[in-house]
């Protein structure tokens, strides 16, 4: 531990005396990179990262044009509030079309980081007045076509791999990952591709399995006469607020305090390698006037642990190594269908969603205390009632949704800029016991859409030019019993981040996170199980800074954890990145070193690095140790890149093995490499 102290007072030497920089422009995968580190950085949960990546690309393909821009175009800027949404069609309403993309200083409630962020996904032209006529010699010479091919290795053998050692059953196949993409685009009118996907463990060539374990395909056409959206294949959709279908990235807490509105609602293309979120079939968004009405159709077999005409739960892994694992392949069969009717003005919006799921077997999980409110059956239908509406400097948002069973849930809230130093947001959440719906995906706490009540409320203030301060509180209630907590239960959670931007390449940040919830006391002799608080916090100070072709970015994160009023545990991390773009080659490289001290697993660390194109790492530590790794990206020509990563954990708390069952490792060290090949043409 005091080896760990030395090594973090240096590194602040370090940073401090490294300092000095000079102006450099960051990449378009950078700042989505950094964009979704903000997103990721507050929650254990996994965050499809391919699709977010997808998503912000294709803005930077095909770029927003300012002055023909509407609400559900910057929408799709998912770092922007829908304050700051607002601010910018309420300046081009008021003044007229932007001149220059300067101007955007003017318009309220946006500062320097957020309009760099913006560059890469905007312009300003001229209005356009119709969508151009698409010819078929165009679709030739100006479409764009991408093909990626990805492999992936653990260097060290896990038990898996091993004969008759598994007590789980061996893995059948290869300990290589593999996947292949190709992906077509012509401009922002057409998107078609197919993805195909192992992973490491899973057969690719053998005697009883020949193939991927993973097919996708998808097409998506925009802008066809009266037709807005059509998709057909694998898409995704999301409408309202996300209380009745929210298939693809939903807000949650998180720095951005503003975000909890979720963005980039429609039909949408699915063409990521994650293996439940989505549906298959087809649907259609057709717009007439002001009214947007969209249609949708899915059928598609899903994983479960089926017997005997039911199943308990469903299988989301999307992993199929094991005999085990593949007996639940494809044992379901779900179909759903969708109509989602909008009606826009100039000053509000209101729309209705409505979706029924149909399953071939029932879902009978086993009735516990705290499940017994869960859906069970194979039929489900839900509606809900979105709005949002403008009055005056006040932004109204809310949805409401019922289910068949009687659940009921409602969202609502309110945003506020009173001066343009300022942003609010407050908004309040009821999710009933009953309501246990599918494919439900808000702002919550809990990681089910039902039994919780909250307020949250979040505040942007800008006190002077380069520094930003954003805080949120949130306070909760569990009215039924949730896993692990046996009577109804309170939290609360806070977070304040105060930002600096010195220069447009040296900014540093200082983010506290404080949580509280109530869990069951763990004495067994107790008669009556009662209610402690288990508390836990986090402070992480970030700088990033440039010097000619060099980029520097300094973490030291603490936390601490009170379980059951026992004494606090503590945890500390710290790490250095390093990146080199050199001149006279076409290579970029990253490096990280890391330190990490986290004894107790409450004091674990989830840190965000830089992967392969369209990978995300988001490795979870606890114990001693340490991890680097080292990133490579290889400019061939202007056709073609090459990606290559090696990355290795190595602890330091005398462990002999990592993991358990199937993926345990031998040894103190856990090493892996990435390889990835992009042609585009």
């Amino acid at each position: 531990m005091n080896r760990l102290y030395w090594y973090i007072f240096g590194f602040l030497l370090l940073s401090l005396n490294n300092a000095v920089a000079q102006d450099k422009v960051q990449t378009t995968e950078q700042i989505i990179a950094d964009i979704f580190e903000q997103y990721s950085a507050e929650t254990d949960e996994v965050i499809d990262f391919e699709s977010f990546y997808d998503d912000l690309h294709e803005l930077s393909v095909s770029p927003i044009n300012l002055n023909n821009s509407t609400k559900e175009d910057l929408d799709k800027l998912l770092f922007l509030s829908d304050t700051q949404v607002e601010s910018i069609l309420y300046y081009i309403y008021r003044y007229g079309p932007i001149n220059t993309i300067y101007e955007l200083q003017l318009i309220e409630g946006l500062d320097m980081t957020d309009i760099r962020n913006m560059l890469s996904f905007v312009y300003v032209g001229y209005r356009a007045t119709a969508s151009q006529k698409i010819y078929k010699a165009d679709l030739f010479k100006y479409g764009k076509h991408e093909v990626l091919y990805r492999l992936d290795r653990d260097i060290e053998t896990k038990t898996g791999y091993i004969s008759n050692i598994s007590t789980s059953g061996d893995y059948k196949g290869s300990a290589f990952y593999n996947s292949l993409k190709y992906h077509y685009r012509f401009k922002d009118r057409i998107s078609a591709g197919l993805t195909l996907e192992k992973d490491a463990g899973e057969q690719l060539l053998d005697t009883s399995h020949v193939g991927y374990d993973f097919y996708s395909f998808h097409v998506q056409l925009n802008d066809f006469g009266k037709f807005k959206t059509i998709v057909l294949g694998d898409f995704k959709a999301n409408f309202g607020l996300g209380l009745v279908m929210s298939s693809g990235f939903g807000m949650g807490k998180s720095s951005y305090v503003l975000n909890v509105i979720p963005h980039n609602t429609g039909l949408k293309k699915f063409s990521s390698t994650n293996e439940s979120e989505y549906f298959r079939g087809a649907g259609a968004t057709l717009k007439f006037g002001k009214f947007d009405f969209s249609t949708f159709y899915s059928n598609r077999m899903i994983d479960g642990d089926t017997l005997s005409g039911s199943f308990k739960s469903f299988y989301k892994a999307g992993l199929h190594r094991t005999d085990a694992e593949i007996a639940k392949k494809n044992t379901i069969n779900q179909q759903l269908a969708g109509v989602n009717m909008t009606f826009t003005h100039s000053k509000f919006q209101v729309g209705f969603t409505l979706v029924h799921t149909f399953l071939d077997q029932c879902l009978e999980s086993e009735v516990t205390n705290y499940n017994q409110f869960y859906f069970r059956g194979n039929r489900q239908t839900t509606a809900g009632l979105n709005y949002r509406f403008r009055l005056s400097k006040l932004n109204f948002f809310g949805e409401s949704a019922y289910t068949n069973n009687h659940g009921f849930a409602t969202v609502n809230g309110v945003s506020f800029s009173p001066v343009s130093q300022v942003s609010l947001v407050g908004m309040m959440r009821y999710f009933s016991k009953e309501y246990d719906t599918f494919f439900a995906n808000t702002l919550s706490e809990g990681s089910r859409i039902n039994n919780e009540t909250g307020y949250y409320l979040g505040a942007e203030i800008r006190p002077y030019k380069k520094w930003k301060i954003a805080a949120y509180a949130d306070s909760y209630r569990f009215p039924w019993l949730k896993f692990g907590v046996d009577a109804p239960s309170l939290g609360q959670d806070y977070l304040l981040q105060i930002d600096y931007a010195a220069r447009r390449d040296l900014s540093m940040f200082w983010r506290f996170k404080f949580e509280e919830k109530q869990i069951t006391e763990s004495a067994l002799s107790k008669a009556i199980q009662v209610l402690i608080p288990n508390k836990k916090g986090s402070l992480r100070y970030q700088l990033i800074y440039s010097f000619g072709n060099f980029s520097f970015k300094n973490v030291l994160e603490g936390n601490f954890v009170q379980k059951n009023y026992m004494n606090y545990n503590y945890g500390v991390s710290a790490f250095q990145d390093v990146s080199y773009t050199f001149r006279s080659i076409p290579l970029k490289l990253d490096f990280r070193y890391q330190f990490f001290d986290a004894a107790d697993y409450d004091n674990r660390f989830y840190t965000y690095e830089k992967d392969v194109l369209y990978a995300f790492a988001i490795p979870m530590y606890y114990g001693v140790g340490s991890r680097y790794y080292l990133n490579l990206k290889y400019d061939l020509n202007k056709n073609i890149t090459f990606w290559f990563k090696f990355a290795q954990t190595v602890y330091a708390d005398n462990r002999e093995t990592i993991g358990s069952g199937n993926e345990e490792i031998q040894g103190n060290r856990k090493s892996d490499v990435k390889f990835l090949f992009r042609y585009e043409f």
